[in-house]
């Protein structure tokens, strides 16, 4: 969380990309620690749960992220946009006077 809004303090940084870098190491990581699962099939319920709790911890935060990631955009479609610059009003010419 504190790496998403530090990133949307720093001017010309993109926090979608930020979110996005995180979000792929998380997805790999969580895709290695399901492989390293696998692998063990014949571990004790005990590692077993140790694993299942480290994949759902990494479930949760990649949602999150997809969560954060959303109500960013979501805010700045949504932020008010500064009203249209008022043209100055124009006197019409309407050719010589009678």
């Amino acid at each position: 969380m504190l790496k998403i809004q530090l990133a949307g303090q720093v001017p010309g940084t993109d926090v979608h990309e930020v979110i996005q870098a995180h979000r792929r190491h998380l997805v790999e990581l969580m895709q290695r620690r399901t492989r390293a699962r696998q692998d063990g099939a014949g571990q004790n319920p005990g590692r077993a749960l140790a694993s299942y709790t480290e994949l759902f911890r990494l479930d949760a935060v990649i949602r999150w992220l997809d969560t954060a990631d959303g109500r960013l955009k979501r805010a700045v479609t949504d932020s008010p946009q500064p009203p249209p610059v008022a043209l100055p009003r124009l006197r019409r010419r309407m050719g010589t006077r009678s």
